[in-house]
């Protein structure tokens, strides 16, 4: 194909560059979409995982879905709280489910997913800035660092009485 007939499809750079993201953005959703956990935490945790993994298998579509500059790309502070990504009302409705579960901490289910999708999507381009050596530590390191971070974001549950508790009641 010739770099003239490109133009047949497209009008102008601008309408491919869109076309390549949304198919970059339709791959992801479609991962998105086969994730199949009823445990919310777990789910997003799947969700991290999977982000990860498109990062490495499908190189050129996470570029273009979340990468490179587009005249309609998606923003947090406009997009997002409309409704317009299917991937983050997926990840905001686990969210949602988990904070009325008592499961993860409280705040603005929106700023959570802001934190998570910074974090792995600042990991990825350290990744592809080739700031982790190889493909294994880069699995080994995101994986760390995006348990560590749900960690954070995760409440613990109490399984047994504080030793503190345990303590009084020996002394009675």
């Amino acid at each position: 194909m010739s770099a003239m007939a490109i133009y047949r499809h497209f009008p102008d750079k601008d309408a491919l560059i869109d076309a390549l993201m949304h198919d970059g953005l339709s791959a992801w959703f479609a991962i998105v979409a086969a994730i199949e956990e009823r445990d919310p935490v777990a789910w997003l945790r799947k969700l991290a995982d999977a982000f990860g993994d498109f990062a490495i298998e499908q190189p050129h579509r996470f570029d273009a879905a979340f990468l490179m500059p587009a005249r309609h790309a998606r923003t947090f502070s406009i997009d997002i709280p409309a409704g317009r990504s299917p991937a983050i009302n997926a990840m905001l409705a686990r969210i949602e489910q988990a904070q009325v579960e008592g499961r993860l901490v409280p705040g603005p289910p929106l700023k959570l997913a802001l934190m998570i999708s910074a974090m792995a999507q600042g990991l990825v381009s350290m990744h592809r800035a080739n700031r982790f050596g190889d493909e294994g530590s880069f699995r080994k390191d995101y994986q760390l660092a995006m348990g560590r971070l749900f960690d954070a974001f995760v409440k613990q549950r109490a399984t047994t009485r504080s030793t503190k508790t345990k303590g009084a009641g020996a002394r009675r």
